[in-house]
């Protein structure tokens, strides 16, 4: 009897195949290294300035470890999909001490402060960024402000990245849908059928228009931010190390009244700090490029070369991580649309632990599906771990202290007291009945009635009727609701609204991520592969889930819809209009059901009483679809 194939996880092809894009991805910024190497050397020789064996190429090694702190940290934090949350604001609170924020610091201030220390070595003695001046033979050695005031800067531009990096999500890979096919305009995102060279080109002049503007900007208003933040911190740090050396500084040595901010420096900050932004964003641009092709290998998916391809497949869709489910099913999206040979490889695999092939990817995608019911449905539910507190406890009562309670005939008058305790019983509970059967009329309102009228007549006295009208709990609420309003209206206030379209992101699409793109390619897949199993489905295994396929896109379409229709609008959205409850990334899915309705009825509508479709759910399908009939 052979020996069972063994079944390779699919994480052990994605990450060769990662691997490879990385490569490329590092061979793009390692020539763009080469390039910046021969402008900022000191060398105009025809020869040595740009051979690979001297000083360039040292200088190159050197400069790549600056964007490999960069991969280094896309990797880190690679996802695919938007945050969900309903705010700028959330996005602050939920991100502002999580680790990805200080792991960004790191990398690019640590990336920052590499590159200073290869551009100083490598300018020229006329730049006059020795960190120490020598002076005459007999003056003292003096700390140089110059390269001092560089190093700020660019520790400063590492910054203003990290927070550049942070606020527009870096991370996140932008994977281009099919929008054309499903009805909408392409967005201007990476399309993985464009060659990496023609995406590169068309990106090319914007990103050097804006870090052209932000190293200008920067260079202009880095003298007044080390000057008013930094300056005597960084004099003060460098002067420690330069005494660590051993260098000759005299102690009493303190800042000039000046700072050096000659023209030649402001020039070369802007200059190098656009070498810099240069290196980090067309490293950033690179990898995101080259992670977000297509999961094909030599043109064909990549758990083809396996001896059980549909097995990793398998293995990949039904994944608990993030990174590895979204490939799986970007492959089984390509697999259904181009490559026959795999789709008949699927439907013939019907001899497999834990249910035929095609069972197990049908229900993997009707899963994913059906995760948007499960979430709109579960709006506004308590949570298990509220169920569970909201749950009640038991109760221990505490010993009791008193008489218990009379029986029998307790309407009779009881008999007069025979012992002490029983007479201080008795008094007590004759005092506290009084007090509750005739309360006193100041527990109502504490001042008396005369009080009352001499507060009434001071109040006519002192205020006018407006002024009155003013302070009374109405008037206030009012006026602080207008005060908010505003607020939120103002650009200030933009942070704190939680718009229509977050709040139905981060409801329907699940968080921390949105699977936008899970759910499309489920939706072609069971698509593209139900159609195409009329002619290559030779056991037929696929007809008796056209049923389940079709019912699940109706519920699933109804609810999208309905939702959205009637999910109230957050206070702060202060600048909702109904228009805006379609969002793009609903229109997108409910746009892929209806193609998918429309291909369903159009391939199986002839053979509904064969497959066991109700005339019902037939007739909202073709309604939804816009097929007449």
């Amino acid at each position: 009897m052979p020996a069972p194939i063994r079944t390779r996880p699919y994480r052990e092809l994605l990450t060769p195949s990662l691997h490879r894009r990385f490569t490329q991805a590092a061979g793009v910024s390692l020539l763009l290294c080469y390039i910046e190497s021969i402008l900022i050397g000191d060398s105009w020789s025809l020869i040595w300035s740009w051979f690979p064996l001297g000083k360039a190429g040292i200088r190159t090694l050197l400069l790549f470890l600056c964007p490999l702190l960069v991969f280094v940290l896309r990797v880190a934090l690679l996802h695919f999909g938007s945050r969900s949350t309903v705010s700028p604001f959330q996005t602050l609170r939920r991100y502002l001490v999580a680790k990805d924020v200080f792991e960004a610091l790191f990398c690019y201030v640590l990336s920052a402060w590499i590159f200073t220390q290869i551009y100083i070595w490598s300018v020229p003695d006329s730049a006059n960024l020795n960190w120490i001046i020598q002076g005459r033979s007999w003056e003292r050695q003096r700390l140089n402000e110059r390269p001092i005031y560089l190093r700020s800067h660019y520790l400063m531009l590492g910054l203003l990245q990290t927070v550049l990096h942070l606020y527009f999500d870096y991370d996140k890979i932008q994977r281009s849908l099919n929008q054309v096919g499903l009805g909408f305009p392409p967005k201007d995102l990476p399309n993985t059928a464009v060659k990496p060279v023609e995406q590169f080109k068309s990106q090319l002049p914007n990103i050097a228009r804006q870090l052209g503007i932000i190293s200008v900007s920067a260079s202009l208003l880095g003298p007044f931010i080390y000057s008013f933040t930094v300056r005597n911190l960084a004099w003060r740090t460098s002067l420690f190390w330069a005494r660590f050396f051993r260098y000759d500084i005299p102690h009493a040595t303190e800042l000039s009244i000046l700072p050096p901010y000659h023209y030649s420096l402001i020039f070369r900050s802007a200059v190098s700090g656009f070498l810099l932004l240069s290196l980090w964003r067309l490293s950033n641009l690179a990898f995101e490029i080259y992670v977000a092709q297509e999961p094909l290998k030599r043109g064909q998916p990549i758990s083809q070369d396996t001896r059980d391809p549909n097995g990793v497949l398998i293995n990949g869709l039904q994944s608990k991580k993030s990174l590895v489910k979204t490939f799986a099913y970007w492959e089984l999206a390509q697999i259904s649309e181009k490559f026959s040979d795999r789709r008949v490889l699927i439907f013939r695999d019907i001899d497999r632990a834990g249910g035929s092939t095609w069972g197990q990817i049908s229900s993997a995608c009707l899963q994913t599906i059906q995760g948007v019911n499960a979430r709109i449905n579960g709006y506004g539910q308590p949570s298990p771990q509220q169920q569970a507190q909201s749950r009640p406890q038991e109760v221990q009562s505490l010993p009791r202290i008193g008489t218990p309670l009379k029986e029998g005939q307790v309407m009779m008058n009881p008999p007069p007291p025979s012992s002490r305790r029983e007479m201080v019983e008795t008094k007590v509970g004759s005092f506290a009945k009084s007090i509750g059967n005739n309360p006193p009329s100041s527990y109502g309102n504490p001042l008396s009635p005369k009080t009352q009228q001499y507060l009434e007549a001071a109040r006519n006295k002192l205020l006018t009727p407006e002024q009155q009208q003013a302070i009374t709990p109405a008037h206030v609420q009012s006026q602080y609701i207008t005060y908010i309003t505003r607020f939120l209206q103002s650009r200030f206030g933009q942070p704190f609204r939680q718009t229509f379209a977050r709040r139905v992101q981060s409801i329907v699409f699940g968080q921390p991520y949105s699977e936008l793109t899970l759910i499309v390619d489920a939706v072609e897949s069971l698509t593209n592969l139900a159609t195409a199993s009329i002619k290559e489905d030779a056991y037929g295994k696929v007809a008796k889930d056209i049923p389940l396929i079709l019912r699940t896109y109706i519920i699933t379409y109804q609810t999208m819809e309905r939702f959205t229709a009637t999910l109230p609008v957050h206070w702060t959205d202060v600048h909702f209009s109904e228009d805006q409850r379609q969002t793009e990334d609903v229109l997108i899915v409910l746009s892929a059901l209806r193609n998918g309705l429309q291909e369903l009825v159009q391939t199986f509508g002839g053979f509904s009483a064969e497959l066991g479709i109700e005339a019902q759910d037939t007739r909202v399908a073709k309604a939804i679809a816009g097929m007449g009939g």
